[in-house]
């Protein structure tokens, strides 16, 4: 049987570099890589690629990772999910977050406010709305009176949600509303403390403890360069610690990296480091152990023992990004993966 493993493709590209995604897409759905997640911004939208990933495949499951919950009403997500799991037979997956003031208020027009409160009704009348049910829904953010009902049969009475969560109180939220938990550098050594936050929440909302999984995404690089390997493994680190608003910073800070971030963040005032890069001094100030903890790089076999590692460790499924090469690069790593 496969090793649960999913990609992240990012954002959508042209549709010449579309057509290159989903091949890639069918190669990672023929070795068993389990599912592949999208990403948006201000750029294309996500659900067209996903429509094209759900005519093109069989078995893969495809979501949103994520999906902003400004923006887009939760009925519209609602029907936009329901429209694409009845065209894929049930591959659907629905992964939310808040985003940010600065992208919420200045792209889509909306104010932030209430983001936790508002994710948590969005999970609420999507569940209404996919179960069938009519939609009378009483809440803070939304006040839903007429009784309105999904007018087509929904292939699932469910659809799984997946909500990217770094905070305590929005992993505890996690944990009463959601299907999947999908944080973002978080530490190898904490995903069982992490996940034991959620499952205080799910066990508060009367869930099981297994009601949730963890589906992180992690920064992998494939190089056989160990050195060079090292830098490309912490870029993306560096740039969200010390340019990407205060969320991450302060995850790291409390999982046991607070030295480490202040650091990074003061080399960062005087070798600032260019988009998703680092630079020698944040480098240094970050450290092995933090790398070691929020990266995994190296030869591909060195990188397969990484992954397992943290499936040990306490992640359900790995996120990882699609891998770069010819198709062949493609499968030799996917299937390594997964075996």
């Amino acid at each position: 049987m496969a090793r649960r493993l999913a990609v992240s493709v990012g954002f959508t590209g042209s549709p010449e570099q579309n057509k290159e995604i989903i091949k890639r897409i069918q190669i990672a759905e023929e070795v068993g890589v389990e599912a592949v997640f999208t990403a948006e911004t201000w750029g294309r939208d996500q659900f067209s690629l996903l429509t094209q990933v759900a005519l093109a495949t069989k078995k893969i499951h495809f979501g949103t990772g994520i999906a902003p919950v400004f923006g887009r009403s939760p009925a519209v997500l609602a029907m936009t999910a329901a429209t694409l799991d009845e065209l894929s037979g049930g591959r659907m997956i629905i992964g939310l977050g808040t985003s940010g003031a600065r992208v919420i208020e200045h792209w889509h027009g909306e104010p932030f406010e209430k983001p936790l409160q508002r994710l948590k009704e969005y999970c609420e009348i999507i569940n209404l709305i996919i179960a069938g049910e009519k939609v009378f829904y009483e809440g803070e953010c939304f006040k839903l009176q007429r009784g309105f009902k999904l007018l087509f049969e929904p292939v699932r009475k469910h659809i799984p949600i997946y909500i990217a969560s770094i905070s305590p109180v929005s992993m505890k939220q996690v944990g009463e509303v959601a299907d999947g938990w999908m944080p973002i550098y978080w530490p190898k050594s904490k995903f069982a403390e992490g996940m034991e936050r959620v499952r205080s929440g799910a066990r508060k909302a009367g869930r099981p403890d297994s009601a949730v999984e963890c589906v992180a995404s992690l920064t992998v690089v494939i190089n056989p360069d160990m050195e060079k390997a090292k830098v490309q493994a912490a870029g993306p680190i560096s740039w969200y610690v010390t340019n990407m608003g205060d969320f991450y910073h302060r995850m790291l800070a409390r999982n046991g990296f607070a030295d480490e971030v202040a650091a990074m963040r003061k080399a960062a005032e005087v070798n600032r480091p260019m988009p998703f890069s680092t630079t020698p001094e944040i480098m240094a100030a970050m450290g092995e152990r933090m790398l070691d903890e929020t990266a995994v790089y190296g030869d591909l076999e060195t990188v397969a023992a990484g992954v397992e590692e943290r499936r040990r460790l306490g992640l359900d499924m790995p996120v990882i990004s699609m891998p770069a090469g010819s198709p062949q690069d493609v499968e030799r790593i996917l299937g390594t993966l997964v075996s």
